[in-house]
């Protein structure tokens, strides 16, 4: 499944603290509500995929300005768990993460896919030999020296 999201806000701009509380910000909560109306429009909201899953996001800017793509994950693992599109975002198991080119409209498109028996098999099957090399011993040297 695939789906476009707006512009997620960092993970820095998520949470305020109001004396002891922390509370959702009003930029996170504009989000949310944002992306759960898209969702909907694409026919993703409501979906409550129950399996594990892996994701593929694309960030796509809209201009050069330079940013962390590991800090929008929070807010659109959130948005989707919000918007029921899974039961819980402790339900993914892979995330690539892919910095996009510029775009008149700031977006994000994650693909999401069903992963078949509901296993770990991923990166861990291609560190057994499925497509990654084996990780190098420590103090190993790749030239034989």
């Amino acid at each position: 499944m695939e789906v476009w999201m707006p512009w997620p806000p960092s993970t820095n701009r998520i949470w305020r603290n109001v004396g002891k509380r922390t509370l959702l910000s009003k930029e996170a909560r504009v989000f949310r509500n944002r992306a759960r109306g898209e969702l909907l429009a694409q026919g993703a909201a409501n979906r409550k995929l129950a399996g594990r899953v892996a994701l593929e996001v694309v960030l796509y800017p809209k201009n050069g300005r330079a940013f962390d793509i590991d800090n929008k994950l929070k807010a659109l693992l959130d948005a989707l768990t919000y918007s029921r599109v899974w039961l819980d975002d402790g339900q993914v198991d892979e995330i690539l993460v892919v910095r996009g080119p510029q775009k008149e409209e700031a977006q994000a498109r994650v693909t999401i896919t069903e992963r078949a028996g509901g296993g770990h098999g991923g990166i861990e099957a291609k560190e057994r030999g499925h497509g990654l090399p084996a990780a190098e011993p420590a103090g190993s040297s790749c030239d034989g020296a």
